[in-house]
């Protein structure tokens, strides 16, 4: 019962610092200001009464102490920020708010951080419970490095108009970087400073790795000891079953991704160099900015046009589309790669032959994948096209327009063409594209080519009078068919409820709409021009779709499902018409 209790304080605390951070980010602030500060004080004293009867209930009050050092310290730390916020706050009126320095306004922003994640820090039980289950970890990591990049990005430092974004533009914007999809609601390349387009920059690497791979690189990269649960959670994020070579993995991921994108910032930089203006400093950044981001999947620009001014530079579109792939096939299979021509480079030097070995099932299926998609994608976009959008255009770049688009549809939001004057016909194959996606393990999004080919692939079976699945005369596994239609069916639900809801709050063609909600679930970015305009509902049901994506069904299904027990029960087997 006294579990029960503490239980339901801490929820209580922290719907109601919820409810303030809401409150007071919202337009609502001014008119009810009294109100808010009624909720700050109420969830003051919630904590301070929360450890109160914590320190009471314990029976070594020593131990105690010793054992919560850091969340006492928090809430030190909190209570200073509180009064402090306070005494600046409190009775002045709406128009002197203005006028505070910049300081003062980031001590604010830190008190709403600190008002928030206190509530999380004494969830200890609920933290403990989650660990040992990988999918639920990633999902509150992810969750957790979205809101951090909120709170960051409305600070009135990263933004050059004063005050910093709203919190829902701003958790818009922090979920696009995070699930590296590269939709907008404000202008990346004219709203932030350098520093909103620093945090952007980390929010969409971080995305793109994952955090819990970065997280325990560190942990590899100082040797520190990993539990069995710290290594069931990267094998499970890796789909490694094999759990011995995880930091041989863990480097090879980490540093290949860094040495592709510094490579790609290096061949970006003198194109990014003349776009700038000629500042070395500038182009530095820009060419570092959009290697992330094309490798990363993402589609975040720093041009307005994204990367339209482009569109005849062969060597932007060639470097920036090859990110995208290299991003998109998945780092097993650049794992996979690298073996395999490593081996036979080494031989063919030491003039021997090379030993066993070949690309795995799963990479040569996302190879031939990958180019099929990208070559009937290029010649249906410039079938589509060539006398709409890409009719002005001399035909040498009608056809690289048509394969960078076609290789951006595999979740990567850049353009060189506009997509408010696209057909219909060409936005519906778009559609299909952009819901199919890249490889599984990659930084994009989709419902994946192997899930696809593992669908099609039993479809065939079927057809051909039954039997096993099989993919290059290699057998398939019921249960890879079971998840690779629960991937499409979830996929499809998520699209049709997101279309649903946004028809019946936005005021836009229905294959435009259709079009957002695919490119919010691929995670892929690029927009028929509705994204800016979105009404608030838009806003969350778009943020509900790019998180469903980047985590993909079968995380958020695993994270959700609890573990039961299989009944010994054998029904007997009935028969239903079909």
């Amino acid at each position: 019962m006294k579990k029960l209790r503490s239980n339901v304080l801490v929820v209580l605390t922290l719907i109601l610092s919820v409810i303030t951070l809401f409150v007071e980010q919202s337009s609502l602030a001014v008119d009810f200001a009294f109100y808010s500060n009624i909720l700050d004080f109420i969830v003051l004293f919630l904590l301070l009464f929360e450890v109160y009867r914590d320190f009471a209930e314990a029976k070594l009050r020593w131990l105690y102490f010793r054992r919560n050092i850091l969340s006492l310290l928090f809430v030190l730390a909190f209570a200073v920020l509180f009064v402090y916020n306070k005494l600046i706050y409190v009775g002045r009126a709406p128009d002197d708010l203005m006028g505070l320095s910049l300081g003062v306004v980031i001590v604010r922003n830190i008190f709403i951080l600190l008002k928030t994640f206190s509530r999380i820090m004494r969830l200890n039980t609920f933290v403990e419970s989650i660990s040992v289950h990988p999918a639920q970890t990633i999902l509150f990591s992810f969750l957790l490095v979205i809101l951090t990049g909120a709170l960051y990005l409305m600070a009135p430092f990263t933004t050059i108009s004063p005050g910093g974004l709203g919190f829902l533009d701003a958790l818009f914007t922090s979920t696009s970087a995070v699930c590296v999809t590269g939709l907008i609601v404000v202008d990346t390349a004219t709203v932030f400073t350098f520093w909103g387009h620093l945090g952007i920059l980390i929010l969409i690497q971080i995305g793109g790795l994952s955090i819990m791979i970065i997280s325990y690189f560190t942990i590899f990269l100082f040797r520190r000891q990993v539990s069995l649960e710290e290594k069931l959670l990267i094998s499970y994020m890796l789909s490694e079953k094999d759990m011995t070579n995880l930091a041989r993995n863990l480097r090879t991921i980490i540093f290949s991704s860094f040495f592709l994108e510094a490579a790609g910032a290096l061949l970006l930089y003198f194109p990014m160099k003349g776009a700038a203006g000629g500042g070395s400093e500038s182009a530095v950044f820009l060419a570092v900015f959009h290697a992330v981001s094309a490798f990363c999947n993402a589609g975040f620009a720093l041009f307005s046009d994204s990367l339209e001014q482009f569109r005849g530079m062969l060597s932007v579109n060639l470097v920036v589309a090859a990110l995208i792939i290299i991003g998109g096939i998945s780092f097993a299979v650049i794992s996979d790669l690298r073996h395999f021509f490593s081996v036979r480079i080494v031989a063919l030097f030491r003039r021997r032959r090379p030993g066993i070995g070949s690309i795995s099932l799963n990479s040569r299926l996302v190879l031939v994948g990958t180019a099929v998609l990208l070559l009937s994608g290029t010649y249906l976009v410039y079938g589509l096209e060539h006398t709409g959008a890409l009719a002005q255009l001399p035909l040498a770049q009608q056809y690289l327009s048509a394969f960078f688009q076609s290789v951006t549809l595999r979740t990567a939001g850049f353009n060189t063409i506009p997509f408010d004057s696209l057909k219909s016909p060409t936005l519906l194959v778009m559609i299909v594209f952009m819901f199919i996606g890249a490889a599984s393990g990659s930084t994009a999004g989709g419902v994946k080519i192997n899930n696809i080919a593992i669908v099609w692939a039993y479809i065939r079976s079927v057809l051909r009078g039954g039997g096993q699945a099989t993919i290059m005369r290699r057998s398939i596994e019921p249960e890879q068919v079971n998840s690779a239609f629960l991937v499409l069916l979830f996929g499809v639900s998520a699209v049709f409820g997101g279309t649903i809801l946004l028809s019946a709050s936005e005021r836009a063609p229905l294959d435009r709409i259709l079009f957002e909600a695919v490119s919010a679930f691929g995670t892929v970015g690029l927009s028929t021009g509705i994204t800016a305009g979105l009404s608030s509902m838009g806003k969350w049901v778009i943020i509900s779709l790019m998180f469903m994506g980047r985590l993909g069904p079968l995380t958020i299904l695993a994270a959700v499902s609890r573990q039961g027990k299989r009944s010994p029960v054998a029904y007997p087997t009935g028969n239903i018409s079909t």
